[in-house]
């Protein structure tokens, strides 16, 4: 097969998007290459491989070292391959963080550098923050960083906002104009990683932590935290939801409508709805 010493497994952590590329690309060199022919060659029935690749269903442990000869792959690669296997099956937040932690452990720090700069800003609560922070905050360096941290509810280092910034800028969340500013883009983070589910539920429960402290330590005049416990039938539950991705979307319309001159502050809102008791069937 042609197009195996063109594919760097290291460039993949869905191992499926890794058999897919490789499927298309040898497929492109030689037109006779199939479902049938590579499945065939892993010994696998060609129904079940075009689900594999679909991401419909995964590879058996039996059919994952059947992958790792036909790919001959040798030590390192196949623990890499067996590893992306286990991170894609994971079923719970802690084995994600598990087998893509131990994935960004294997891979060369080229490979790795965006994904784990991806990671960080849903793992760490200040890092979104941090650039909302940067439409505020007249940051020109890292002599700045201190001052920054000090102005942060709660404080931070000046250590976390070099981090911070240096991440959202390797991400391209911030940019550093020609005055020397750094200031927020217009980009936004799109992944659809399997860890991201795991990362944004971290990043929920710091930020409900930081609410719950705001009671104590922010004055009521700064803040508005009110609660509503309410008897629903729990089949039209879609529809309060919609009422508050209409209510997102209103409260960014009029931030959006600020110019970044005129904002002196940075709040985070929070939605949350959650049921506290369900009657049996």
């Amino acid at each position: 097969m042609f197009s195996k010493s063109k594919i760097n497994i290291y460039d993949f952590s869905d191992y499926r998007k890794f058999l897919q590329k490789f499927y298309e690309l040898e497929k492109s060199l030689d037109p006779t290459f199939s479902y049938r022919v590579f499945a065939a060659a892993v010994d696998m029935d060609a129904s079940l491989l075009v689900k594999i690749l679909q991401s419909k269903r995964h590879v058996s442990s039996k059919c994952i070292e059947a992958f790792v000869r036909f790919f001959h792959f040798k030590e390192a690669k196949a623990e890499y391959f067996r590893e992306m296997v286990a991170y894609g099956k994971a079923k719970n937040d802690e084995q994600v963080r598990k087998h893509f932690e131990a994935l960004q452990k294997m891979r060369p720090a080229a490979c790795r550098e965006l994904d784990e700069a991806r990671y960080r800003y849903f793992q760490q609560w200040y890092y979104p923050m941090i650039r909302s922070a940067l439409d505020v905050f007249d940051y020109r360096g890292p002599n700045d960083a201190a001052a920054l941290g000090q102005s942060c509810i709660p404080k931070l280092t000046a250590a976390q906002v070099q981090n911070a910034v240096e991440s959202l800028l390797q991400l391209e969340l911030v940019h550093t104009r020609k005055d020397g500013r750094t200031v927020p883009t217009e980009a936004h983070l799109k992944t659809m990683e399997h860890w991201l589910s795991a990362s944004i539920s971290e990043y929920q429960k710091s930020i409900a932590e930081l609410a719950r402290n705001s009671i104590a330590n922010t004055p009521k005049e700064n803040r508005d935290i009110s609660t509503l416990t309410m008897a629903l039938d729990s089949s039209q539950i879609e529809k309060i939801r919609n009422i508050l991705a209409d209510t997102r979307k209103a409260i960014v319309n009029v931030v959006n409508a600020m110019p970044p001159q005129v904002c002196d502050s940075v709040y985070q809102l929070n939605f949350q709805l959650f049921p506290m008791m369900k009657k049996e069937d």
